[in-house]
């Protein structure tokens, strides 16, 4: 009896504690500080977020296995015809780069002519709480997350290219 008893407080202990993990309060959200990281790029480059600053960053994790990924890899190529793309930055997170071959093939396929970034062992991936891809994260000049989706379609799209507008806007003055 005292056996079984045990068991009980053991699994409901341990649903308690499981139940906690991965809540939303731990996701990323608008308005939290983007958090600085470095990745190799495709091209053996270093990316450094912190040299970024002043400028609208826009970022994509993405893997070589989601259709819906490449999707927007090829539509994000876009936003370069933007009046205001000199301030603005377009990297594609791998989230999968032990895959590095078929991440190439991926980004010369589709023509990606913005940085791809090699997330080896998902340190920015899990930093930034990404867990659906592709998720959208945009921070802003003063490297505050602005803007974070999951997912892709027509209607993201037509958000993304509102929201790096927007952030380019004058701000309106209060008289």
């Amino acid at each position: 009896m005292k056996w079984l008893l045990y068991k009980i407080v053991l699994l409901v202990t341990l649903s308690v504690l499981l139940s906690s993990c991965g809540t939303d309060s731990d996701k990323l959200s608008p308005g939290d500080i983007a958090k600085d990281f470095r990745l190799d790029t495709l091209t053996h480059e270093r990316f450094y977020l912190n040299q970024h600053k002043d400028k609208v960053v826009v970022l994509v994790f993405w893997t070589t296995w989601c259709s819906v990924c490449k999707a927007e890899l090829v539509e994000l190529k876009s936003l370069k015809n933007m009046s205001e793309s000199e301030n603005l930055v377009v990297a594609g997170i791998c989230s999968d780069p032990e895959n590095i071959n078929d991440a190439k093939q991926l980004a010369k396929n589709l023509k990606i002519d913005y940085p791809v970034l090699l997330d080896k062992g998902q340190v920015v991936t899990g930093g930034y709480k990404i867990s659906s891809f592709p998720t959208t994260v945009i921070i802003d000049q003063k490297g505050v997350v602005n803007f974070i989706r999951e997912g892709y379609d027509a209607a993201i799209a037509n958000q993304v290219k509102t929201k790096v507008a927007s952030l380019f806007a004058p701000e309106e003055s209060v008289e």
